[in-house]
């Protein structure tokens, strides 16, 4: 299932905090600017060219006394990230976003594989992200975030199942919206 079109880069690190940092700013940002919220140069900037080309973030190169890069949301960027930080309300409030589930690497395609199912087995989840680790470190946090919930069932063999709960449910369907939203031809 690892189809190019099913990732976006929602589904990297610390893209949400990356949108509402945008989304909160009075006037675009400078590059370096965002370099607190992802610390490093080249991983930002690569983050911020798959933005642009998935038509959240316009990017403007302004020439001066030196170069500098200045990136502010597109009116679609301005959309996506009010409907996260609505989300990011609604998910374990008082928590900041870096200790959250939503802006993980890989939170969206779990949640998006997830939405309207009535469970998936963990080693699916595992199988599409061909990452144990990074699957049970997000499914974990998503469980304590109240977003999935955790079944063990013994049934024909061992399995471990995930469900949404109905916070995960909608939360989910803010990510499955976005996801339609950027993959529009």
């Amino acid at each position: 299932m690892r189809d190019g079109d099913f990732f976006t880069s929602i589904g990297e690190g610390r893209t949400i905090a990356l949108l509402l940092a945008l989304k909160d700013a009075p006037a675009p940002l400078i590059l370096k600017d965002l370099l607190p919220v992802m610390n490093h140069t080249q991983t930002l900037r690569s983050r911020i060219d798959r933005m642009q080309s998935e038509g959240l973030v316009n990017v403007d190169v302004i020439l001066e006394a030196h170069k500098k890069v200045a990136v502010s949301l597109t009116d679609l960027g301005k959309e996506v990230a009010l409907l996260f930080s609505m989300a990011n309300l609604s998910v374990s409030p008082g928590k900041e976003l870096k200790e959250k589930s939503l802006d993980l690497k890989h939170a969206d395609p779990i949640l998006r594989m997830l939405c309207g199912k009535e469970y998936v087995v963990q080693k699916d989840i595992i199988g599409m992200l061909h990452s144990y680790d990074t699957v049970i470190k997000v499914l974990s946090v998503m469980d304590k975030d109240g977003l999935v919930i955790k079944v063990d069932n013994r049934q024909g063999g061992w399995e471990i199942r995930y469900s949404l709960t109905p916070l995960g449910r909608q939360i989910a369907d803010v990510f499955q919206t976005v996801h339609s939203k950027i993959s529009r031809p």
